[in-house]
């Protein structure tokens, strides 16, 4: 069997250690500083991004802060302007309130007035009417 002879041995080995050095050194010289070059980019461009990233997330956070505090100002301004509408429909109303009862009152007044005189004019032209019959009894009784 060829694979145990012992004269083949130190070829094997020869052409083994020329084969394994040629391809150590290519995977050396060649392939790992391009593999490096690629990992040292990439890790670049992570940590680029992890930056730029940190910097947007502290944009966002003070945005976000900002945002809070308009969106208080601004509930207070709308709670302020709610106030000042009701406190001026109150006056308003109040207003008109006095206005009715104003002409409430001179209505009352007038209709009294006018009921008066009715009442005036009726018992004139009842007793004048009373009168007139009476008058009209005596001729026809005397005639």
């Amino acid at each position: 069997m060829p694979q145990f002879d012992f004269t083949t041995y130190t070829s094997q080995i020869f052409w083994f250690l020329i084969c394994f050095i040629a391809l150590y050194v290519a995977v050396a010289a060649v392939i790992l500083p391009r593999i490096r070059s690629i990992i040292s980019a990439r890790k670049n461009l992570i940590d680029s991004d992890n930056s730029f990233t940190e910097k947007l997330d502290g944009e966002i956070e003070e945005l976000h802060s900002k945002t809070m505090i308009l969106r208080q100002e601004s509930g207070k301004k709308y709670q302020a302007q709610i106030e000042e509408v009701a406190r001026e429909a109150l006056k308003q109303r109040d207003k008109s309130l006095e206005d009715l009862k104003t002409k409430f009152e001179e209505m009352t007044k007038k209709s009294r007035g006018e009921l008066k005189s009715f009442f005036e004019n009726s018992k004139n032209q009842s007793a004048q009417a009373v009168q007139n019959l009476v008058q009209t009894i005596k001729t026809k009784i005397l005639n």
